[in-house]
């Protein structure tokens, strides 16, 4: 799309730097979908990008045949109860500029990794409690009158283990529950609905990897979108897919393992 805004350079040599993140990225988030549509359209096959080798290098669309573990996921299945909604994995998602560091191709849960998560997390902790210790010697050796300044100091006192409490809570609940909703500085303005998720290896010896995935499905109801969201006090501990047009109404449950879900509110 973008050849003719390079008119000095040959198609083949605009592509090559392009070609690692096209292979080892684009490609392979867009393959589970382009399978299911070719599947859906009947076709036999699905197209997939190679390179042949050579000076200029050829691009090719080469077919290959749908896998038969695929075929044998969508056939249906009679014990699917009706109503029950699908998700898919929606590939526009954009992360904020720290996100991108943490988990833009996902982020491996490496040993070294892992220690310096403990160690950062123990440095919070001992910087707080400093904090802490702080104020307290400070207000009770003070000889003076309190200011406005001592009761800004000490509201921030009251606030900080609130903030630290809820920084750990969410922390470690990722690796209890294994997704959470993302949080909000991980994700460009005005994104919402993203998951972070541990997904292990399927090399038992090799490291589990973050990522940050948003899924959506459409309300079988309204026709509106659905997204994921916190259960909140109806649903504690739970992420569930919220209609945006009928948020409270409309909540349907997620399993990611399967990516569907059933309805959540409905009566009788």
């Amino acid at each position: 799309m973008d050849l003719e805004g390079n008119p000095n350079q040959e198609p083949s040599a605009w592509l090559s730097p392009l070609w690692k993140e096209i292979e080892k990225q684009r490609y392979p988030e867009i393959v589970e979908k382009l399978q299911n549509l070719c599947r859906q359209t009947g076709l036999p096959g699905y197209p997939v990008i190679t390179k042949l080798s050579g000076k200029p290098a050829l691009y090719c669309l080469e077919i290959r045949p749908l896998p038969e573990v695929a075929i044998t996921a969508e056939t249906p299945d009679a014990s699917i109860p009706v109503g029950t909604i699908r998700y898919e994995r929606d590939l526009s998602l954009t992360l904020s500029w720290i996100g991108r560091i943490f988990a833009n191709q996902g982020m491996q849960w490496t040993t070294a990794k892992r220690l310096s998560f403990v160690s950062l997390n123990l440095l919070v902790l001992i910087v707080f409690l400093g904090w802490e210790c702080l104020v307290f010697f400070y207000l009770w050796f003070r000889r003076v009158p309190i200011t406005g300044q001592d009761l800004l100091v000490v509201l921030l006192a009251i606030i900080a283990p609130y903030g630290l409490y809820t920084h750990f809570r969410d922390t470690f609940a990722l690796f209890e529950d294994r997704i959470v909703i993302a949080p909000e500085w991980m994700l460009a303005w005005k994104e919402f609905g993203a998951t972070v998720e541990i997904k292990r290896a399927a090399d038992l010896g090799s490291p589990s990897t973050i990522h940050v995935y948003r899924y959506t499905a459409t309300c079988p109801v309204c026709g509106w979108m659905i997204k994921l969201d916190k259960g909140g006090s109806d649903f504690p501990r739970r992420i569930v897919g919220r209609c945006e047009e009928n948020p409270r109404e409309h909540v349907y449950s997620f399993d990611r393992s399967t990516l569907r879900g059933y309805s959540l509110t409905s009566k009788g």
